[in-house]
């Protein structure tokens, strides 16, 4: 949790705006477990909850519902093996290439996601 306070913190501050929305899948890590008393949310979803922030789930084992992020790992995974390939880099250095190209991406413009008007 410590990480995501991190992170939060960080993005509210250099933006200069609110978190509304975090979207994840249902994992139990994160949403929490039902048993016969019914739902008991994950320290994600509280931490969630505490902070006023709408957690959008989609459903467990289906990527399909995360386009554009399962995309984006795997854009950046090809990236990495490319380079890894062309350097003739030991593969255990794999996430040292990771941090390059996610940096590297993260550099990169891209288009501007359309925000649809209610």
């Amino acid at each position: 949790m410590n990480a995501l306070e991190v992170y939060i913190n960080k993005v509210e501050k250099q933006l200069d705006k609110k978190v509304k929305i975090i979207r994840s899948n249902r994992g139990g890590e994160y949403y929490g477990r039902y048993d016969e008393s019914g739902q008991h949310l994950g320290p994600f979803a509280k931490f969630l909850k505490k902070h006023g922030i709408c957690a959008q789930y989609t459903m467990t084992g289906t990527p399909q519902q995360n386009s554009v992020s399962e995309r984006r790992n795997r854009t950046l995974m090809d990236m990495v093996r490319s380079m890894l390939s062309n350097s003739c880099l030991l593969v255990s250095l794999w996430m040292y290439a990771l941090k390059i190209v996610m940096y590297l991406f993260n550099k990169v413009p891209s288009k501007v996601v359309q925000k649809d008007s209610f």
